[in-house]
């Protein structure tokens, strides 16, 4: 179960929606510099890649500390490892683009092929993460609503049987019958 929280939810993927929108959206943007030859994309590329390396180490510090309670020999520690092993390397190979274009935005000397390379292993890293949550039933604070289900996917959550309202419970203490 993930440590790592705020507030009573994971922080681990609070974290990773920054690299995950930022490295793919800098491929896009290095695209389009590329088709129009156009330096704002590369600049917007480069800033987008910085603010991917920065959230993504933030977001592998708070799923590091979630990895480190994962049971071993568990089919949740071996999908962690993949998760880990093609994040690890998205951010190598930002960080290696990052650190090529310091000097000149422009994707130069395959810095084009590293944005599409670390924009691939972010996208499909996302995919493991996802089955370590919907599939494996990994989550925060012991709520597990797969428990004796089987994994059909995205389970619900067994708070939303509490979200919704009786009405004619909630209209009857609103509006007291007369005496």
């Amino acid at each position: 179960m993930p440590k790592s929280s705020l507030a009573g939810h994971p922080l681990h993927p609070m974290l990773v929606v920054a690299p995950a929108a930022l490295i793919p959206f800098a491929f896009i943007l290095d695209a389009l510099h590329r088709s129009t030859d156009n330096d704002d994309y590369a600049n917007a590329a480069y800033y987008s890649l910085t603010g991917g390396l920065v959230g993504g180490i933030a977001a592998g510090v708070a799923g590091a500390m979630d990895y480190l309670t994962i049971d071993q020999d568990t089919e949740v520690k071996r999908t962690a490892n993949v998760h880990a092993i093609l994040n690890g390397a998205a951010l190598a190979a930002t960080a290696a683009n990052v650190l090529m274009r310091k000097d000149n935005r422009r994707h130069t000397g395959g810095s084009f092929a590293l944005s599409a390379l670390a924009a691939a292993g972010v996208i499909v890293s996302g995919w493991f993460g996802g089955r370590m949550v919907y599939e494996l039933g990994m989550r925060v604070e012991g709520v597990d609503p797969t428990a004796g289900k089987p994994a059909l996917g995205a389970p619900g959550d067994e708070r939303i049987d509490h979200s919704f309202m009786d009405v004619e419970k909630y209209a009857a203490a609103a509006n007291p019958a007369p005496h």
